[in-house]
């Protein structure tokens, strides 16, 4: 019998979220497999490319930088971002051993990427195994809104930077001060009114005073925009600046834009 059961739970785990999105979501079992169809997807039919080039990238990267992309996924952004004379190495790190080992390297091709500057790491948010002060640039695309504790990653990634290092989280929709009340609001009478009613949900939602677990399948947390900012500075950072790229999730469509945190570590 195989001992190590911690790293067998973990790859179970892991593979227990890819099989949840393509249950939940069936139409992602297309762009989840297929190279092609990953970046049709992302890069086309939704704007994070694209609301991703409205930041000045010239002027974030410093000369020969290591750069961090945390939750890469499919490596649309590493393929970016390693086309910049800039990056010399940028490691790609990403929970689905799929995605890093089959995925990302045929998406970095596709997108007439450097792979010969890329290394594919197969790791969560914390703890991140690199050495204090390590990394120029840590770069996250629409992933920070999975963390369970936003504040905890945040300083791990601080951690991990140089002294004027640069965190760019890129690609996130903060709720406005209303709209989370308001979305906290419609969730608390779901709630209370499954508890009266006694209606039996094997997994549910949770709100909080300060994030609301909106899909409990996929983890996405809506985090209101007060409180990425106050998470950001507690956690070692300054607010360089906070970029809206005027662009929604999905292109053609109306929604909260997809917005960007500039953030110096201090």
């Amino acid at each position: 019998m195989n001992s190590n059961w911690i790293q067998k739970q973990t790859e179970i785990n892991i593979s227990q979220f890819e099989h949840s999105m393509e249950t939940h979501y069936p139409e992602s079992k297309i762009y989840m497999r297929d190279p092609k169809e990953h970046i049709t997807r992302l890069c086309e039919q939704c704007n994070y490319l694209d609301a991703a080039k409205v930041l000045n990238w010239d002027s974030y990267l410093g000369k020969e930088s290591s750069v961090l992309d945390l939750g890469c996924g499919g490596g649309w952004f590493t393929a970016y971002l390693s086309s910049f004379d800039a990056v010399n190495k940028i490691y790609a790190m990403d929970s689905s051993s799929y995605f890093i080992s089959e995925m990302m390297p045929k998406i970095v091709e596709l997108m007439d990427g450097r792979l010969d500057k890329v290394e594919p790491i197969e790791g969560f948010f914390t703890p991140l195994l690199f050495e204090d002060a390590f990394l120029d640039t840590v770069v996250a695309s629409s992933a920070l809104h999975h963390a369970d504790n936003l504040e905890s990653v945040l300083k791990e990634i601080r951690r991990v930077l140089k002294i004027n290092g640069l965190l760019i989280i890129a690609n996130e929709v903060p709720s406005s001060r209303f709209r989370h009340v308001y979305s906290i609001t419609k969730e608390f009478v779901k709630v209370f009114s499954n508890m009266l009613l006694k209606n039996y949900k094997s997994i549910s939602p949770y709100i909080s005073s300060s994030g609301h677990l909106n899909n409990p399948y996929l983890g996405d947390r809506d985090y209101p925009e007060w409180y990425w900012l106050e998470s950001i500075r507690r956690s070692g950072f300054e607010i360089v600046e906070k970029v809206d790229s005027g662009l929604p999730t999905v292109k053609n469509s109306k929604g909260p834009h997809l917005t960007h945190f500039v953030c110096r570590a201090v």
